[in-house]
């Protein structure tokens, strides 16, 4: 008799692991376009974002998200989808939160440096993007007095594109404008 109740609670986990698998996945391809980027930001490349404690708010959200833990839950439907949930706001929590916190202060940024023209992407639209294109690809594209400049995460700031990127990565009519042309190599 022990073992129908035994198989019936390796079921149960096997399906709120199967859950938590779907929603991670389902999660992550949405927010950042696959499933391994988010580990391979968090754990690869923590340097690549230079926001304050950024990592910290993170892992608060994360601490925060467990909470749904905390809630007592009478239903086993209810107890299935609480690892599933885990995992959702666990991404979407600490992904929100520092994504919102990027995009404040790369405005802050743009601001000060005072551009003549600029492009924006929001942190949302760089965690999808600049992994797969990261040679064609700006956070943020500036341009002061006809020289170009692209924001930088893991710095802060604008540095300056060489006319050889820029023809590549520029806005076509920027580059019209102020006869942005290839350099010749020899």
């Amino acid at each position: 008799m022990a073992f129908p109740a035994l198989r019936l609670r390796l079921e149960m986990f096997a399906l709120k692991i199967f859950l938590a698998v779907l929603a991670y996945t389902a999660v992550t391809v949405l927010l950042f376009g696959s499933v391994s980027q988010p580990l391979a930001l968090a754990i690869l490349w923590p340097d690549r974002l230079g926001l304050l404690l950024w990592s910290w708010i993170a892992v608060l959200c994360v601490v925060a998200s467990a909470f749904i833990f905390a809630v007592p839950l009478q239903s086993p439907a209810a107890s299935v989808f609480r690892l599933p949930m885990f995992v959702v706001l666990a991404i979407i929590l600490p992904t929100t939160i520092v994504g919102l916190y990027a995009d404040i202060e790369r405005r802050r940024g743009v601001r000060a440096f005072e551009a003549d023209e600029v492009e924006e992407n929001s942190f949302f639209t760089s965690i999808r993007e600049a992994p797969q294109e990261f040679q064609f690809f700006l956070h943020t594209a500036a341009l002061k007095n006809c020289a170009a400049y692209a924001w930088s995460y893991r710095t802060q700031s604008f540095y300056h594109l060489p006319p050889d990127v820029a023809v590549n990565v520029l806005p076509h009519r920027w580059i019209a404008k102020c006869g942005i042309v290839r350099t010749e190599r020899r």
